[in-house]
């Protein structure tokens, strides 16, 4: 038994095929961008901070509920420099920085725009929560 194709149902069959791969690829795409727990991952929007030496995330919701910080605004830190003024602070990656010159960190108030503002050369006094204490500490701004 021979079977055969019209040009016409070729076309149909070729545009189906392409089309389900189409569809499984938007799927497996959809897949790599949820955890196993099924929360959306947290875009990468790391920032490094020439001032005081770090590399940090602004806290959002997202940001907040991916890595339990316990808190809904702040800088996370990722990355601490050797010698930096943070590094010779105390400053941990994986502490918050909660507030800068007594100022409350979040979405409006940025850890990058209070730096911008901070004159080179003072000391801040800065808020940094580690695994759930609040600790003051206080830095050396340098030129940026």
């Amino acid at each position: 038994m021979v079977f055969s194709f019209s040009r016409t149902s070729r076309t149909k069959v070729i545009v189906t095929i392409i089309g389900t791969a189409i569809v499984i690829s938007g799927l497996l795409g959809l897949f790599f961008f949820w955890t196993q727990t099924g929360e959306a991952r947290p875009a990468q929007t790391d920032l490094t901070s020439p001032g005081l030496g770090i590399t940090y995330l602004m806290i959002t919701p997202l940001v907040s509920d991916y890595y339990r910080l316990g808190v809904q605004y702040g800088a996370l830190v990722t990355e601490v420099f050797p010698g930096s003024p943070a590094d010779l602070a105390g400053v941990e990656a994986g502490d918050v920085i909660l507030s800068f010159k007594g100022t409350k960190l979040s979405k409006e108030v940025t850890l990058l725009g209070m730096m911008m503002a901070c004159p080179e050369g003072d000391m801040v006094p800065i808020e940094v929560l580690r695994v759930g204490n609040t600790i003051p500490m206080e830095l050396i701004h340098v030129e940026r």
